[in-house]
């Protein structure tokens, strides 16, 4: 097993713990030495049993960790076997202590001088394995006074064959959450388009309704305009060309009337740079 041999390195663990793991690389085991032979026969057991009932192991290598999946659903969960480790405050040795002191009188006078590296607590191995499977939800399965796991290890596979069941169901509900929720942002977002558009449209035509009504009120005033010029005798070439002017002006205006204004249709004039 491939874990086996990355496990029992003798360098290269984090100092303090006593733990060895390395789940980017190989099973998820977080082990001490003198547990580390039962860790491996335990997780090969639990492999075995599992593959059994239809489900692989996967080690991610990004994220580290190992998953077992389910090949009927797909549904993945993450497996870890750890040991537990006592910790307590760490109790300064004899030889500590006289390290401590050297540094106190020497540090009088050289100002280089390190502080020793002191632990701040002591870690204790037990023995005691726990198997942990999945996040949320999740399931525990440890050493108990009486029962090792390996005397479980029936208990513990088919833990693991209903909380994928579990798992499999909270993942069909979420699917369902989430596809009911896309359903209705999409016809929230149709809506409110929709609405928009009408709207829009709305205006548009109150638009055209108000520059009809002023394009007719213009032709009257230029009908009332040339009658009154007409009456006085005074409907003159320049007044002519008004009248022309204006009327142009209310078919510009009218949204019946398809007719372009070579002045105001024109782009606005742009200040030109001093430079």
């Amino acid at each position: 097993m491939a874990a086996s041999k990355r496990l029992r390195r003798r360098d290269g663990w984090p100092e303090g713990t006593l733990l060895r793991s390395a789940p980017k690389e190989v099973l998820n085991l977080s082990v001490t030495k003198d547990a580390l032979d039962r860790a491996l026969a335990l997780a090969d057991a639990l492999i075995k049993a599992l593959t059994k009932e239809g489900f692989a192991f996967e080690i991610d290598a990004e994220k580290g960790g190992t998953w077992v999946k389910w090949l009927e659903t797909g549904t993945k969960m993450t497996v870890v076997i750890t040991e537990h480790i006592k910790r307590s405050a760490h109790v300064i040795t004899p030889a500590e202590e006289r390290a401590r002191k050297r540094y106190w009188d020497r540090s009088r006078w050289d100002h280089s001088a390190s502080y020793p590296s002191i632990a701040q607590y002591d870690y204790t191995p037990t023995g005691t394995l726990t198997i942990e499977v999945g996040r949320w939800p999740s399931r525990k399965w440890n050493d108990t006074p009486r029962t090792q796991l390996e005397r479980r290890l029936g208990e513990v596979v088919g833990g693991v064959m209903v909380l994928a069941r579990d798992i499999h169901a909270k993942e069909q509900e979420e699917a369902r959450r989430k596809e009911a929720y896309r359903i209705a942002v999409a016809r929230y977002e149709f809506l409110t388009t929709r609405r928009a558009s009408e709207l829009a449209r709305f205006k548009e035509l109150e638009a055209d309704a108000t520059n009809w009504e002023r394009a007719v009120r213009l032709r009257a005033f230029a009908d009332a305009r040339e009658k009154q010029l007409r009456a006085e005798g005074v409907l003159s070439a320049d007044e002519a060309d008004w009248l022309a002017w204006a009327r142009t002006k209310a078919d510009w205006l009218d949204p019946l009337v398809l007719v372009s204004d070579l002045i105001l249709d024109a782009p606005e004039p742009k200040r030109p740079g001093y430079w």
